[in-house]
């Protein structure tokens, strides 16, 4: 059995200047109830200590992420309406490229060509799972998905309208169009005529320019040299191949500026016309052949005003 004494903390005050001793007594179970409550006390104060500390920490950083929202939302405007403005000049850009389309003779691309539309989820569907920011960036990355898609078709429609008007232009620079030389005139044409050696009807296989000797003879194409030698009664003869089945011979030169092999552009000089060979003056001789079929020159002379190179 505990003792009364037990019962009791003693604590001995000795007071100032040996004025004697002052016991005081104190029961445990007060001492240890206060003791609990101080620490309860202490606690408490430590826990509210944290709570606000971090609510203080929280609300810093929920300013923090307010501002920065505002900050996302102003660049999320500005972007959109770059992207707009993007979308209105793809949508010119279209219009421009049907209007090359139809220069080179090829369709128009369609408008449901052009939206390049892929699948995707039901606007409801989307209203459901997502806020408005997720709505947002999905149709952001829906437009930016089109536009590359459009990107993509214009270069290949592009690439279309380049191609067809390389092959256009290398066609018409390997077709002859002008006259083989500038000055004199025409003095026999292509067809049937008087052989002026024989005086029979013969087929004249292509047309005479009287010129004076040493005049300029030009290739009227582009090709490459495959004659350019004395060619029997025709004298110095210079035969081009134009490619695309065409070809064209120079006749009864007096010069030749040109050897075998050589690439030559339209409107080179190649020559000079002169009077030798099976000839009545001086003259320049002119074929031009397609298919190894003689054509009628004129019809490959446009005249000058009238084409542009």
């Amino acid at each position: 059995m505990i003792g009364k004494m037990d019962r009791y903390f003693t604590f001995l005050y000795v007071r100032k200047g040996n004025a004697g001793v002052r016991t005081i007594r104190i029961r445990r179970v007060a001492a240890l109830a206060a003791g609990l409550c101080l620490i309860a006390l202490l606690a408490a104060t430590v826990i509210v200590g944290v709570r606000y500390a971090g609510f203080s920490i929280d609300s810093d950083r929920m300013a923090g992420l307010e501002r920065e929202n505002e900050q996302m939302c102003g660049r999320l405007a500005a972007f959109e309406t770059e992207l707009d403005g993007l979308k209105g000049r793809m949508d010119s850009n279209f219009q421009l490229q049907n209007r090359a389309r139809l220069m080179a003779s090829l369709d128009p691309l369609s408008e449901d060509v052009w939206q390049v539309g892929v699948g995707g989820p039901e606007p409801e569907l989307l209203e459901r799972e997502l806020g408005a920011a997720g709505r947002v960036f999905t149709g952001l990355e829906n437009d930016l998905d089109m536009l590359i898609r459009q990107t993509e078709l214009q270069r290949q429609s592009y690439d279309e309208i380049i191609g067809i008007l390389e092959e256009e232009t290398k066609i018409r620079d390997c077709t002859p169009s002008i006259r083989p030389l500038r000055g004199g005139f025409l003095s026999s044409r292509f067809g049937r005529r008087m052989d002026p050696f024989t005086g029979r009807i013969t087929r004249h296989k292509g047309v005479d320019y009287f010129a004076r000797t040493g005049t300029p003879v030009m290739a009227t194409a582009d090709g490459v040299i495959t004659m350019a030698k004395k060619n029997g009664s025709m004298g110095l003869t210079i035969e081009v191949n134009h490619g695309n089945g065409f070809k064209t011979r120079y006749a009864h030169l007096t010069r030749m500026h040109v050897r075998r092999g050589q690439r030559i552009r339209r409107g080179e000089t190649i020559g000079a016309v002169g009077n030798t060979g099976r000839s009545t003056g001086p003259h320049l001789h002119y074929e031009v052949i397609f298919r190894k079929q003689h054509r009628d020159p004129l019809h490959y002379i446009i005249p000058e005003g009238v084409y542009f190179d």
